[in-house]
Order: structure tokens, then sequence, then C-alpha cells
């Protein structure tokens, strides 16, 4: 047997003992006597065929094995920590905190979070587009923005828009209605969201104060039907991005802002039921 091979070999003999026996205290010399190898002589042949040394191997199985318990138990850090051989919760946490970038505390919550949400993507109902429309075509608008959680920033753009619209004497059932959402929640601090409450531009108007004028812009879009109260729109937009995006072969457009078309608007306080609301979310 080639001496490479015998080498090898007593090395994996080594690793499936490591494996094993992770919980236990495994020294350098225990460890090089099972390979039948001096100590110096088994640290360099382990660390040329493994690519570290055998206390950094060591050290990451545990600090592995102990990522583990955090995410899939509720056990204690401080016995988490003695079990994975560290003398005190702080030098785990260092040991910890090296490796993977976060304390054991933070990680633990970071995970139950990705749990949280992986659990409540699984439960949702799949929600599918209406329609692919690639013949949208750019439309004029103007608008009013408001900034902040977007349940207030729009109410309030709205009543904004709407004193527009009785100053100007203008016609609302010649209209159509216009949400723009033009920042991620998930992302974006909440006091920075961007919410525009847009009409289309009515004969003779034009922009004054705080009423802009801007343009959405022509393109694919995948158009969604929401039925009844603006309350339960985000968890329509969570089905849209959490589940049917990732798992659609489509590709969001970056480019241009996500925005709704509001229908019976009228019935926003005494009919909510009967309020409709498309969703046109832009794709490349």
């Amino acid at each position: 047997m080639p001496p490479e091979n015998n080498c090898l070999e007593r090395t994996i003999k080594v690793l499936i003992f490591i494996e094993e026996n992770i919980d236990e205290e495994l020294s350098l010399e225990h460890l090089a006597k099972l390979a039948n190898y001096s100590s110096s002589h088994f640290h360099r042949i382990f660390q040329g065929i493994v690519g570290e040394t055998v206390h950094s191997y060591i050290k990451r199985l545990r600090l592995e094995k102990a990522a583990g318990k955090l995410k899939n138990t509720e056990q204690p850090v401080t016995h988490i920590a003695l079990d994975a051989s560290y003398e005190t919760p702080s030098s785990f946490t260092k040991a910890f905190k090296q490796t993977t970038g976060m304390t054991p505390q933070k990680y633990r919550s970071a995970y139950s979070a990705i749990k949280r949400l992986a659990d409540k993507i699984k439960e949702m109902p799949m929600i599918r587009p209406e329609c692919i429309e690639k013949k949208f075509k750019d439309l004029e608008l103007l608008f009013v923005r408001r900034q902040g959680n977007y349940a207030l920033s729009a109410a309030k753009a709205w009543v904004a828009m709407i004193h527009f619209i009785e100053d100007n004497k203008i016609d609302p059932s010649q209209l159509r209605y216009f949400g723009i959402s033009h920042d991620d929640p998930q992302v974006t601090n909440e006091e920075k969201l961007r919410y525009d409450a847009a009409i289309t531009v009515p004969h003779g108007i034009k922009e004054k104060g705080e009423v802009g004028k801007q343009r959405i812009k022509a393109g694919n879009y995948a158009v969604f039907i929401h039925h009844g109260s603006y309350n339960g729109l985000e968890s329509t937009f969570e089905q849209i991005f959490l589940k049917w995006l990732p798992l659609s072969r489509e590709q969001l457009d970056e480019t241009r802002p996500v925005f709704c078309e509001y229908f019976n608007m009228e019935h926003v306080l005494t009919e909510p039921e009967k309020l409709i609301t498309k969703i046109h979310i832009p794709l490349i």
C-alpha cells in the first residue's frame, strides 16, 4: 500500500473517532496514538490532509454542534457552552462570535425568526396572478407623497389628494386611482417608506405645490387581484413576494415600482367588501 494511502486511512480512522466522541476530552497525544504516529508527525499529517489543525477541527465541530443545539433546543447557553468543552459562557460566546459573526443569543434569535418565517410561508395559500400584462403603456399621473408606515402614510396621502380633487372641481368618476409603494419595508426604515396617492391627469389640470407629476413606465407586469378591505393588502403582498415570486420563474424589475390600481374607493368606509385592488408587480 502506498504511504499516502496508509496516512489517509489512519487519518480517516481518527476523524471518525473524533466525530463519535466529540463531547469527550480529545488530546493530541491520544489521537496520535490511535493513528500510530508521534504527536508532532500526526499533527503535520492531519493538517496536510484535513486542511486545518487538530485543535481547529475539533473546535469547529464542537461549535457546529453547539449551533445545532441553539437552533433546535431550548437548552440554556451555559449548558451548551459546557457541553462544547468551554469553561465559561463568556469564552464560548467569544469563540462562537469569532466563528459565526454573532453571539449565541443573537444566533438563536435569528434562526428562530427564520424558522417562524419558513413555517409561515409553508402555511400560506399559493396565490397566482390574474395575468401577465405585456402591453402596459406609459401612464402619466398626478400624485401626493407621504412617508412612513404604509398603513398610515397611504391614508394621509389620499386625504391630501382628495382635497386637491375637490379644490379643482374634478369629477371623481372620470379618474383612475393608483397607489405607488416605492420601498420594501424589509429593507427601508419605516419612517422613510415612500407612498404616492396618484390619479390620472385630468384635462387642463397641472401639478401644483405638493402635487407632482410622474410616469408609470411601460413594461411587463404580473397582475394580482385583491378583494376586500385594504387592511388585508399586507397579507396579499406577503403571498406574492414570499411564495409566488420565489417559486415562479419570473424576475422582479427593480427599476420600476410596485403599484396598485384601486376600484370602488367610494365604498372604503361603508362597504369595504366591495373594494377591488389590482396589484401590479413589475417583471423583467
